[in-house]
């Protein structure tokens, strides 16, 4: 009860009384609307937020609901004090109605980079037309009842078809609607909201609509749908605790909360759009807390821009009066070799003797620069095959190799012209599962980052199939199980110094409207002296990277950080005990997957790619 009375205490802002028609400012100095998703994107969503809300309670045939009034007005003051530009209409007539519509379509959502809101509180009625459908319709203060004149009825309700058309006239990205009424919404994707974390996806167009119960359901007098929307969008709604606010969790949250506040005689209804162009996005809203911190860090970087302006306008002048001295200096200084020059008669030849010499050390300079660079050059290559040196001794020092040093390490550049690494110990090979296929070698016309040589890949991928491209030394050890080989730890890799894998990548297809080139993932297999198969056995830990990987038709230079992997699907289903993160000390395996299984969202089909010049760093 103290949470719901300080919640109410922030939404219910002293307000004058309005006319029928009264715009609210959005909240002054609120910047443009940015999220962080938790990969750190940073996406411009929103310039800003607009917001047309309608209270109806002043029925003039309808029964006359006391509170929609002031309970639009409650919403109204709770959105601007999250920063929206409100427009708030009272006891609409069909013509006040129509023209409010018109409004939000064509002034509100104007603008594509902008969010707009419509809240609607007031009567509802579901018609069944003869085609056993069933529409909704929204019901302004005129409006005859539908038995008693069902030609007024028509000319004055507005249908949820009329909304659909609203909605898609706005040029706006993203549209949420929600109506405190019951009524049918079967004109719509009726589904559970299921929340989702935000990515450049969520920016995508969408129209939402949320309504607060099912058709033939009773309103309370009280509207619990009101306030369990304010009270969601001061931040009970964030489900998975990012900072925002979806129209998803919105939708979650109200599905969840409201029949349970009404002992479940009231159901809200969450649904999109049925049209393609506008289904995928997620309206976005960002609580107070979250809008004023914006505001804090923007106002603190111009701030530290000044302070550093200043400091930098404050140096130059410091050199610019170093430089007129050492200028002025200088200009006497030559005045005085000029006279000395002069008294001391030198010939022509002497100058132009010392103008040869000046051209001589820029000569020498420019040579001396170049061969530093061909130096460079020189020994990165000489690190190189040392590396190669260093491994090819005993079996421990790989891992000695490995531990030491700052420098990068070079698992396989494939100049050698074979399928071993550069350090002689792995051998790639390669596995397939159910119906696929997959070749492998080394190509040698061509090569990415300055090289001549890559690996080719050739595979064909039936339905739920995968290849492996797999890089370990269990070819040290024939006839061995896994277990067996697990028990010696010594032909593991210790890649703790190291904080990403980094290898190049194209594909023979481009993506285009008939072909989306399978993903890549990255993997490794680690020891885990905990990992059980859920038979008992002892067994290794695969992990492979979150983030999407597709091939084009050019080289691109791609980098995973070890703490982007994440356990496997088959980790998942088929190990017990295991580590969350991998153990970097005990790296068994490195390998590619390319499959069409769902959970990879891949797909059947063939296709050719490259890699090269694979380094941990």
């Amino acid at each position: 009860m103290k949470k719901f009375l300080m919640y109410a205490f922030l939404f219910l802002l002293p307000t004058a009384l309005m006319s029928s028609s009264t715009s609210i400012a959005g909240a002054p100095g609120i910047p443009g609307v940015k999220v962080v998703t938790r990969h750190g994107e940073k996406i411009d969503i929103y310039k800003d937020y607009h917001a047309l809300v309608m209270g109806v309670g002043s029925y003039r045939k309808w029964p006359k609901l006391p509170n929609a009034v002031a309970d639009a007005k409650e919403v109204a003051a709770g959105l601007k004090n999250l920063g929206f530009h409100v427009k708030l209409v009272l006891d609409p007539t069909y013509r006040e109605m129509k023209s409010a519509l018109k409004e939000m379509i064509h002034k509100m959502g104007s603008e594509a980079d902008r969010a707009v809101l419509f809240y609607y509180a007031g009567n509802g009625y579901t018609q069944k037309l003869p085609d056993k459908t069933r529409m909704g319709y929204i019901i302004p203060t005129d409006c005859p009842l539908l038995e008693e004149d069902s030609l007024g009825f028509a000319g004055h309700a507005i249908s949820m078809k009329d909304i659909e058309s609203a909605s898609l006239l706005i040029s706006s990205r993203h549209v949420i609607m929600l109506f405190d009424s019951c009524f049918s919404m079967s004109l719509f994707a009726l589904f559970r909201a299921v929340p989702d974390d935000i990515t450049k996806k969520s920016a995508l167009p969408v129209r939402q609509f949320i309504t607060a119960g099912r058709e033939n359901e009773t309103m309370p007098d009280k509207s619990i749908f009101k306030r369990c929307f304010l009270k969601g969008l001061y931040g009970d709604a964030d489900s998975n605790d990012d900072g925002y606010i979806t129209g998803s969790e919105l939708g979650m949250y109200l599905q969840q909360g409201v029949p349970d506040y009404t002992k479940r005689r009231q159901h809200p209804q969450y649904a999109k759009i049925n049209n393609p162009d506008f289904d995928t996005g997620d309206f976005i809203f960002v609580p107070l807390r979250m809008r004023r911190k914006q505001l804090a860090e923007t106002k603190k970087a111009q701030e530290d821009k000044e302070i550093s302006a200043r400091k930098e306008r404050e140096s130059i002048r410091g050199i610019e009066e170093a430089k007129i001295k050492q200028l002025e200096a200088e200009r006497k200084a030559a005045l005085e070799k000029a006279r000395k020059e002069a008294a001391e008669k030198k010939t022509l030849e002497e100058e132009l003797k010392r103008m040869k010499a000046e051209k001589r050390l820029l000569e020498e300079a420019a040579r001396k620069k170049e061969l530093e660079e061909e130096l460079k050059r020189l020994k990165t290559a000489q690190a190189r095959e040392q590396q190669k040196k260093e491994t090819e001794g005993k079996a421990g020092s790989l891992n000695d190799t490995y531990k030491s040093g700052k420098d990068p390490f070079f698992l396989d550049d494939f100049e050698d012209k074979d399928l071993w690494s550069a350090n002689r110990y792995f051998k790639w090979k390669t596995r397939s599962k159910n119906d696929a296929k997959i070749t492998i070698s080394v190509d040698d016309t061509q090569g990415a980052d300055g090289s001549s040589c890559s690996m080719k890949i050739r595979y064909e991928l039936g339905q739920k199939s995968g290849v492996f491209i797999v890089a370990s030394r269990r070819h040290e050890f024939p006839g061995k199980t896994i277990q067996e080989i697990m028990i010696d730890k010594s032909i593991t890799l210790d890649l703790s110094r190291f904080r990403k894998v980094v290898f190049y990548l194209k594909g023979k297809k481009a993506h285009s409207f008939f072909f989306k080139p399978n993903k890549i993932f990255f993997a490794i297999s680690c020891y885990d002296d905990d990992a059980v198969l859920k038979s008992g056995k002892r067994t290794w830990v695969n992990y492979y990277q979150k983030t999407v990987i597709r091939p084009g038709k050019k080289w691109r230079r791609i980098e995973i950080p070890f703490n982007d992997l994440v356990p496997a699907t088959w980790t998942k289903n088929n190990v017990n005990y295991y580590s969350d993160k991998p153990d970097l000390q005990n790296v068994f395996g490195v390998f590619f997957v390319l499959a069409s299984w769902d959970a990879s969202g891949g797909s059947a089909g063939s296709n050719t790619v490259w890699i090269d010049e694979i380094r941990f760093e």
